[in-house]
């Protein structure tokens, strides 16, 4: 009803001005979390099938499976999921601030844009490191045995980091566009069939360690096939952001055909550069956080009696990640509302949505955390025993019974920051926390890890105490970007909500202007339907925006 009376306005010509936020602290927090719910819901089915997987393997095989499986995780994540999700994390930014803006075409040229960049800048490049990691971790000293396992795993699940640059494409598009019940669906379907295909693939047909990886490229083909058929065929209202021309004469349909291909490749692999200045500081900060912490894992493997310490490394984070996904949940619905409120010109709303995420991620980890204080110990006595393997008790009892403490308190840091990540990323400021990453993880975490676990004989306590130490300072750093705006006026390092506002308007209106001087036809078609602005229109709103952001600059 709201964007109705908006497009009203519009019509009877009414002036641009952004409408004034009535949105309450409740409201604020029951949009996150009904956007975020979905992925949470994903998030905590791959969390727990990570988890039985090394269950299953404990139990079916032995410490060096256990190992590798560790190692194959921390693997596939540094090379693949890392610079997947850092790239295509841009579509929390862009995508989401063009559907506030009603900007529906360019919702779904960014689509495309997406998937060829994953693919041509992820996946092949993962596929490469893969075919050689056997000789690459046998030269850094790692147990050959493990090393070969890991290549394993790593091939086995490279059709499924493929699958997942569609995946990754259309999820963000669903959710920039409020498709959240139509990801919930998908989770709801697919959550069980990896508990099933993990099962199934170690234990029923016997596939041991290599049913791991299986069960996980099998589930992520299923959810590629589904989000797409959601996003190009089922959903009618998404669909709209892929159809741009609706031509009544029959003649020019046929010509029209033969140039859909070269309008896909247009759209796919044009304005790269507009696309990385997004994507690239998303990609940094994901090096940043996701490489330090997997660089830990190899670390890990340095360690006496690595096997021990790489499974115990794998028990203790596989059943962390389970527990804390609230978190996540805040940071992908925060990313969408405050993306959403920017496209949309309010600012006040977008501040809104940030004092709520930063309430739900810190109450939503708390409980979560002290939860895990209490039992979470219990919990993992339970599901890695294995009295067929005698080393399995060594590894609960000196390695991981003494860091469940020290992780509750890491658990509840790394939840606030996560929280308040959605908020930067749906601003799209993510250059502002670049400095406090590097700083956070690479000056002060590894290196006071490495000091304490080699130097001072602490092992994998030694790692975990230098960690816990960066994410400290990693969500002091955040806080300050998202709310020290209000004490520290005119900062660069914070957010200004509504220079963000003009940000945003800019970014679109200099896209549409492109545009304008290569798409006459196209631009004509859409003002027949009511859906698009001319060309002089464009090129009036760049002009204002350009100037509103002049004289916001001038003023501070």
């Amino acid at each position: 009803e709201e964007e109705e009376r908006e497009e009203e306005e519009k019509r009877e010509g009414g002036e641009r001005q952004p409408r004034q936020s009535v949105l309450k602290l409740s409201s604020a927090t029951k949009h996150i979390f009904s956007i975020g719910w979905p992925t949470c819901l994903q998030n905590v089915s791959a969390a727990i099938a990570s988890l039985f997987a090394v269950s299953l393997i404990s139990h079916h095989e032995n410490t060096t499976c256990v190992a590798a499986y560790g190692l194959g995780t921390s693997l596939c994540s540094v090379t693949g999921h890392c610079v997947l999700w850092g790239i295509g994390g841009a579509l929390d930014t862009l995508s989401s601030q063009s559907y506030g803006m009603k900007k529906r075409r360019r919702v779904g040229e960014l689509l495309w844009r997406a998937v060829a960049i994953l693919v041509c800048t992820c996946w092949l490049p993962a596929l490469i490191i893969w075919s050689f990691v056997e000789e690459i971790l046998s030269a850094m000293k790692f147990p050959k045995d493990v090393a070969k396992l890991v290549e394993v795993y790593a091939m086995t699940y490279a059709p499924g980091l493929l699958a997942q640059c569609f995946s990754c494409a259309c999820l963000k598009t669903l959710l920039a566009c409020k498709k959240s019940n139509t990801v919930a669906k998908i989770s709801i379907v697919s959550s069980p069939m990896t508990m099933v295909l993990t099962y199934v693939c170690i234990a029923k047909m016997r596939l041991g360690f290599v049913g791991a990886p299986l069960a996980l490229t099998l589930v992520d083909v299923f959810k590629a096939c589904c989000y797409c058929l959601s996003t190009f065929a089922l959903d009618e209202d998404v669909k709209k952001c892929f159809v741009h021309h609706h031509h009544r004469n029959e003649s020019r349909n046929r010509s029209n055909r033969s140039s859909t291909v070269a309008q896909l490749g247009k759209a796919a692999f044009s304005k790269w550069t507009t696309f990385f200045k997004i994507a690239l500081p998303n990609l940094v900060l994901s090096i940043f956080e996701w490489w330090a912490w997997d660089l830990m894992n190899l670390l890990t493997g340095q360690l006496p009696n690595a096997k021990d310490a790489l499974a115990a490394q794998t028990i203790q984070t596989n059943s962390m990640i389970v527990v804390y996904n609230i978190a996540g949940c805040v940071q992908r619905g925060a990313s969408s509302c405050v993306g959403n409120a920017l496209g949309a010109k309010k600012a006040k709303e977008a501040k809104m949505y940030a004092t709520a995420s930063l309430i739900s991620a810190f109450l939503g980890t708390l409980l979560i955390s002290a939860l895990y204080y209490m039992f979470g110990f219990e919990c993992m006595n339970f599901l890695y025993s294995n009295d067929r393997d005698p080393s399995t008790r060594t590894i609960l009892d000196d390695y991981v019974k003494p860091l469940t403490n020290l992780v509750s308190l890491f658990m509840l840091l790394d939840g606030v920051q996560l929280g308040l990540t959605g908020v930067v990323t749906g601003a799209g400021f993510q250059s502002k926390t670049m400095p406090a990453l590097f700083v956070s993880y690479w000056m002060l975490a590894l290196p006071v890890g490495v000091f304490l676990a080699f130097k001072r004989k602490m092992s994998l306590m030694g790692l975990w105490i230098g960690m816990s130490l960066g994410v400290f300072l990693h969500t002091i750093w955040v806080l300050f970007v998202v709310f020290g705006g209000e004490i520290f006026k005119n900062s660069k390092w914070t957010i200004d909500w509504v220079e963000a506002v003009l940000r945003a308007e800019l970014a679109v209106a200099r896209d549409d202007e492109k545009d304008a001087s290569t798409t006459v036809d196209e631009e004509e078609e859409e003002e027949e339907e009511g859906d698009g602005e001319t060309e002089e229109e464009e090129e009036k709103e760049v002009g204002d925006v350009e100037e509103a952001l002049l004289r916001r600059s001038s003023s501070l």
